[in-house]
């Protein structure tokens, strides 16, 4: 058994297994506790620290800790999200574990000179797919500012990856009663939704009683444009809105400016039955199902004839195993070399 802790230090509120069920989160968030859960249910210590939480509580045999509470025990494994300052912090406080960051954004080039800060021991980089962990170990090492700190003898990072896990039990929310005139748009507004809603208006007009639902997941603030067809639901506990995923044609998300690092939105949709009309950016292609063919975001003449074809014919998607919990299981005993 080893004891493990993640580190939220930027999520503003405090949140847990109830905050799952009951309200709208961040993919981040949820598979920050989803992990922990199947780690724990492998047998081992899992405690996660939230900058924001003020009292320790403990729900489904996993703590959650303040910043001051988790100094006063001792951790095999600590993985922080996101901030390299954190982690030289809380390596300060843990000197005795190993240590990862976990990144869940791209970066650009000059990530490479995080190489050049001084940390009291190496630490590994995790991201969220293939794409991710490749896209990472470019800036780190193999672009051309990777490849002059490795010429400087600067310390070399290891990059590797782990999905997000889906849990299996979405797959009960499919159903053949579908609105084939009902789309949905179910990321933050900032990840291309000003291009998606114009691109339903010209939509619209080659079919006109198309309908597009908007859902935010909660940590971005609500979408003050209206536009005819568009019902904008605001943020929904994730079985709610998985429903009406599952009722609708497809997730609409021809965006092409945002690039997921993993995009639960595609694993998601497809474990509850529904396609996702994507442009091929980011992990699309290895996070949806491999019947879920990929569309040209920048061509409205495509999307309006995938439309059209969808409606006549759904393509067969469906739960991937490669998300599941003995998958994603699996990578994290090889990230952090468990027995």
């Amino acid at each position: 058994m080893k004891h493990i802790l993640f580190v939220d230090s930027t999520y503003p509120k405090p949140y847990d297994f109830d905050t799952l069920a009951q309200q709208a989160m961040g993919g981040t968030e949820s598979s920050i506790l989803r992990t922990a859960e199947i780690l724990q249910k492998q047998g081992h210590q899992v405690a996660i620290c939230q900058h924001a939480r003020k009292q320790v509580v403990e729900q489904q045999q996993i703590t959650f800790h303040s910043t001051a509470s988790c100094q006063t025990e001792t951790f095999d494994h600590v993985v922080v999200l996101r901030k390299l300052p954190q982690l030289i912090q809380y390596q300060q406080h843990f000197p005795q574990a190993q240590f990862y960051l976990w990144l869940h954004t791209y970066k650009n080039r000059e990530f490479a000179l995080k190489r050049l800060i001084k940390t009291s021991k190496p630490f590994t980089v995790i991201g969220n797919s293939k794409n991710h962990q490749k896209h990472l170990d470019q800036c780190l090492q193999a672009g051309w500012l990777g490849k002059l700190f490795t010429l400087c003898r600067a310390k070399n990072i290891q990059v590797k990856h782990a999905y997000n896990p889906i849990p299996s039990f979405w797959t009960e929310l499919q159903t053949t009663d579908k609105n084939l005139n009902q789309i949905m748009f179910i990321s933050a507004p900032n990840k291309g939704l000003t291009q998606v809603l114009a691109y339903f208006q010209k939509l619209k007009l080659a079919l006109p009683d198309l309908k597009l639902l908007v859902a935010n997941p909660g940590y971005r603030e609500d979408f003050d444009e209206r536009s005819d067809g568009v019902e904008f639901l605001g943020a929904l506990p994730q079985k709610v809105l998985l429903q009406k995923v599952a009722e609708s044609l497809c997730v609409f998300y021809p965006q092409t400016s945002f690039a997921e690092t993993f995009g639960l939105i595609f694993a998601e949709a497809n474990a509850v039955g529904t396609a996702v009309l994507a442009h091929d950016i980011g992990s699309a292609k290895e996070i949806l199902h491999p019947n879920n063919g990929l569309i040209d975001g920048h061509d409205i003449n495509a999307i309006t004839e995938q439309i059209k074809l969808w409606q006549q014919q759904l393509p067969d998607v469906s739960y991937r195993s490669e998300f599941d919990e003995a998958a994603v299981y699996k990578q994290w005993q090889n990230i952090l070399a468990l027995p």
